[in-house]
C-alpha cells in the first residue's frame, strides 16, 4: 500500500469522526431544546410579549375610543381604522416571529402535532375542516401588520386550543391553510404568523 493511499484513508477517517462528532452534537442540542425547562422559558417569553402587546393596544384603544353595545356600523369601522393604523405605526418595524420566535414556533409545532395525532387527525383532515369554498389558499397572502380576512376565520379545533397558550381577550389563533396566525381582533390585524404549523407534522401513523 503507497503512502498517498494510506494518506487518502487518514484523510477519509478524519472526516468519518468529524461528521459523528457534529451528529452527536446536534442531537444534544435537540435534546436540550425539548425539556421541560427550555419549553417553559418559551412559554413565559410568549407570554410577556402577548402582554406587552396588549397593554400597547390597551392603551391606543383608550385613546381612540373602544367598541359599545349599539355603536353604530360606520363608527365601528373607523374605530377599527383608526387602531389598526395606530398599531401599525407603533409596530412599524414588526416582522414575522417577533412573537412566535424559532423556541416557541418549536414548541407549538410540537404541541399542535402531539393533539393532532393524540386526536386522529391529519393535517389534510384540519385543511380540509379549514377550507372556505371559493378560496384558493395557493394564493392567499397573509403578512404582519396585514389586515385579516375575517372570512377565512373559520372554528378551531377544541384540541388545539386547549394546547396552545391562553392569550388575552384581545387576541386569538387561526389557523389559515398550513399556518397559525395570531390575530387582534379588535383591529383586524395580524400580529404574527406561524408559517407551517401542521406541515408534515402529523405525519405519523395510527390504526383508526
Amino acid at each position: 500500500m503507497t503512502n498517498q493511499t494510506l494518506a487518502h484513508q487518514f484523510r477519509i477517517r478524519a472526516l468519518l469522526w468529524r461528521a459523528v462528532f457534529l451528529l452527536v452534537a446536534l442531537t444534544a442540542v435537540g435534546v436540550q431544546a425539548q425539556t421541560p425547562a427550555t419549553t417553559q422559558q418559551a412559554l413565559n417569553a410568549f407570554d410577556k410579549t402577548t402582554q406587552d402587546y396588549v397593554r400597547m393596544h390597551r392603551r391606543l384603544e383608550s385613546e381612540i375610543g373602544s367598541i359599545a353595545l349599539g355603536t353604530p356600523v360606520d363608527e365601528i369601522n373607523r374605530r377599527i381604522g383608526e387602531l389598526a393604523a395606530a398599531i401599525r405605526a407603533e409596530r412599524a418595524d414588526a416582522r414575522q416571529g417577533d412573537l412566535f420566535t424559532p423556541n416557541v414556533a418549536h414548541v407549538l409545532r410540537a404541541r399542535i402535532s402531539d393533539a393532532l395525532f393524540e386526536h386522529r387527525y391529519s393535517a389534510d383532515d384540519v385543511r380540509a375542516m379549514g377550507s372556505v369554498d371559493g378560496v384558493d389558499y395557493a394564493r392567499v397572502r397573509l403578512e404582519v401588520n396585514g389586515t385579516f380576512p375575517w372570512r377565512l376565520a373559520t372554528a378551531m379545533l377544541p384540541c388545539l386550543i386547549d394546547v396552545l397558550p391562553p392569550l388575552p381577550p384581545e387576541l386569538q389563533y387561526r389557523i389559515v391553510g398550513d399556518d397559525l396566525v395570531l390575530i387582534d381582533i379588535h383591529a383586524s390585524l395580524i400580529v404574527d404568523i406561524l408559517p407551517h404549523a401542521i406541515v408534515d407534522l402529523t405525519a405519523r401513523t395510527w390504526h383508526r
